[in-house]
């Protein structure tokens, strides 16, 4: 065999080993790790996925860099990835798309809810070391899965006996507060008029007076030492924790349409009368009712994406190779 013949086989050899070498390399470094349908997922696609799962798991990126967690997170990042891609897969029969428009919009939305202008949001976002254009796939990867669900999703939603059935678990049973609408003849006793006992019996005589039928309104004009006087006794419609303790005692104990008796308090002695009583929604009712009813909405959602990718699972090849 001539030289030129031996140098051009020994060359051909190296080449063929720089190519298996290659090859080799590239296998280890990018293998697949998981084949969803006719879809294959390589290593490096999962690694490069693992980002993102985190954050939008709220668990700091440094996790990756554990080697003894490293396998384990990667292994909820494949499952992740996978039901990702048969949403993608299901979202592409049905022909389902997601605009630019609609990422665009909820991306403002999330800028103004966290008061932050578009250059702050893109650093926050690179703080995070993604990608702008990645971080748009990831919310276009979410507002797919919702719009999969919502077209698979079973009727119902949450009842109103539901939300509070929970309230009551977490709150106590008192969904509404008592309001008392009241108002009074105070008479501040006077040392030179008899003292408390003055007081009292003046009181006493009034009472018979408006018991007789005439006006409290005038009788408290011309008698009231206390608040509301002009506006013939009135105070106004409270809940408890809103007026003096030893007051509400007395105006929470009375029933609707009552005139009391001379009642003494610190500030003097009271004839009191009861306008109405009224049971209203409780302070901080309807806000606590409204995030217990998102609460159950987000839960219910939740069950019905596991059940419906339990279904596209149960239907799909999945051949995991992590």
């Amino acid at each position: 065999m001539s030289k030129t013949k031996i140098a051009t086989a020994l060359t051909a050899m190296l080449m063929a080993f720089f190519i298996w070498g290659a090859t080799a390399s590239a296998d280890v470094i990018d293998r697949i790790v998981a084949q969803v349908n006719e879809e294959i997922v390589t290593l490096y696609e999962l690694e490069e996925a693992a980002l993102p799962f985190l954050i939008q798991q709220g668990q700091n990126p440094q996790i990756l860099t554990n080697d003894a967690r490293r396998a384990a997170l990667l292994e909820e990042v494949l499952e992740d990835l996978v039901d990702r891609i048969l949403v993608q897969q299901e979202a592409d029969k049905e022909g389902v798309q997601i605009a630019e428009q609609e990422i665009d919009q909820w991306m403002a939305q999330t800028r103004q809810q966290q008061g932050l202008t578009e250059p702050q949001f893109r650093q926050m976002i690179a703080q995070y070391g993604i990608d702008y254009e990645d971080y748009r796939q990831i919310i276009r990867d979410n507002l797919m899965r919702m719009r999969v669900l919502q077209m698979r999703a079973r009727g119902g939603g949450v009842s109103e006996s539901e939300v509070e059935s929970v309230y009551r678990r977490r709150y106590g049973g008192d969904m509404t507060e008592r309001y008392v609408e009241v108002r009074h003849i105070l008479l501040v006793p006077d040392q030179s008029t008899g003292g408390e006992a003055g007081a009292r019996e003046r009181a006493a005589q009034l009472r018979e007076r408006i018991e007789e039928g005439e006006s409290f309104e005038e009788i408290a004009e011309a008698n009231s030492q206390g608040p509301g006087a002009s506006d013939g006794g009135y105070l106004g419609s409270f809940r408890r924790g809103q007026l003096d303790e030893s007051f509400e005692e007395v105006i929470f104990s009375l029933p609707e349409g009552e005139l009391s008796q001379p009642i003494a308090t610190p500030f003097g002695i009271h004839l009191i009368e009861i306008l109405s009583v009224e049971e209203r929604a409780g302070e901080n009712v309807e806000q606590r009712k409204g995030e217990i009813r998102a609460w159950l909405q987000q839960r219910q959602m939740e069950r019905q994406m596991e059940s419906f990718l339990q279904t596209l699972r149960a239907r799909a090849f999945v051949d995991i190779r992590y």
